[in-house]
């Protein structure tokens, strides 16, 4: 059945991707793919299906440890049949022909990044925004074509102004804090298939060091923790911001790391959601003062596969835990023990000005994830 050109074909099309994202986004990737399969064997035409089999390929790959080749390889080959499709679609549609064109290269882009490919990344960042900004010309009602562009104007307004001329001869923007915000938040309310990027960019954004929203992170994350229950970065970031804001009972008891919802995941990510978990609720328990409790959590983490850099913490609240005994010689140790440059900094603050009289810092704002930065 070809794809014709219609709106009224074009709203079920899109109704349906809505659905194949709500699946990738809650990690349930072998739902997502058959239902964007059957999107494409219906209207071959459309560049939908293909699209957003290559989105769901993308954060399965974020998610796997290790990163698979063969993950990669079919983003790349999913990417490039949705911009084969998108291209012969554009004569007969030429807004959304320019719109997938330019959130497939957006997508390759992001690819290109998360492997430090950084001279590809570029130029399929530049034409992506192009083919954005050509979909919104064309169709201003097309608010998912705004994801992007609120993407890179936000982003890179960020970059050190002396690079600013270079970044622009490299992707033709300048970056704009207030019009990439704005954007975003136009998407996250209103828009389709990129609403939950949007709301999770947005919440990212607000938890940040830069803009410490505490309560629109909260509020967000909230959202997509009840709507994605099968995706466990919604609910540690959410445990983060209420860390952040000093809730320590509530981020505990919604961290919950041996509650029946751990086996509900995903093996890919279950154990490692399970020690973040864990951590969370320790450090928030420390600093509720329930110790007794904590030692628990550490215990259990010490005897799990868990990363250097979560090692690090892990002694840090150890060494909290024997301070909250009166053990300062023994907490010593620990603290002597740290690598890590933010928790070794703490460390040396508790050493001389033993917990719990310390700084109430908590572990930057990510879940074990192998190649996602840690903001």
């Amino acid at each position: 059945m070809a794809l014709m050109v219609s709106a009224p074909l074009y709203a079920t099309v899109e109704e349906e991707a809505t659905q194949i994202v709500d699946a990738i986004y809650d990690l349930q990737f072998d739902r997502a793919e058959k239902a964007a399969v059957d999107l494409s064997a219906r209207y071959p035409d459309s560049p939908a299906g293909d699209f957003y089999r290559s989105v769901g390929y993308y954060q399965r790959y974020l998610i796997e440890d290790p990163p698979q080749a063969q993950t990669l390889d079919a983003f790349f080959k999913a990417n490039d049949l949705a911009l084969k499709k998108a291209a012969r679609l554009t004569p007969q549609s030429p807004a959304m022909g320019h719109y997938y064109k330019g959130a497939a290269l957006g997508f390759e882009a992001r690819v290109y990044i998360a492997q430090k490919h950084f001279t590809s990344a570029v130029p399929a960042a530049r034409q992506g925004v192009k083919e954005l900004a050509e979909a919104i010309r064309l169709d201003p009602s097309l608010i998912d074509a705004k994801l992007g562009l609120g993407m890179y104007d936000y982003f890179l307004d960020r970059i050190p102004p002396a690079a600013k001329p270079v970044t622009f001869v490299m992707v033709g923007l300048w970056g704009n804090r207030p019009k990439g915000l704005a954007l975003l938040r136009e998407v996250a309310e209103k828009g389709g298939a990129s609403r939950p990027e949007a709301q999770f960019i947005l919440a990212a954004i607000d938890a940040s060091q830069k803009e410490q929203k505490w309560d629109e992170a909260e509020r967000l994350f909230r959202t997509l923790k009840e709507h994605y229950p099968h995706n466990p970065r919604y609910r540690m970031k959410l445990v983060y911001v209420l860390q952040r804001k000093g809730l320590w009972e509530e981020a505990a008891q919604i961290a919950d790391p041996e509650g029946a919802w751990i086996q509900t995941l995903d093996p890919i990510v279950r154990q490692r959601a399970q020690s973040s978990a864990r951590y969370r609720a320790a450090e928030n328990l420390l600093f509720a003062g329930h110790w007794q409790d904590a030692v628990i959590l550490l215990d259990r983490l010490e005897s799990a596969d868990i990363s250097p850099a979560m090692e690090d913490w892990v002694a840090l609240r150890r060494g909290n835990s024997l301070d909250a005994q009166g053990r300062s010689g023994d907490a010593a140790a620990y603290y002597n023990a740290i690598q890590g440059k933010k928790a070794k900094a703490l460390a040396e603050i508790f050493e001389k000005h033993p917990f719990p009289d310390g700084p109430r810092d908590v572990m930057p704002a990510h879940w074990p994830l192998p190649n996602i930065p840690l903001e």
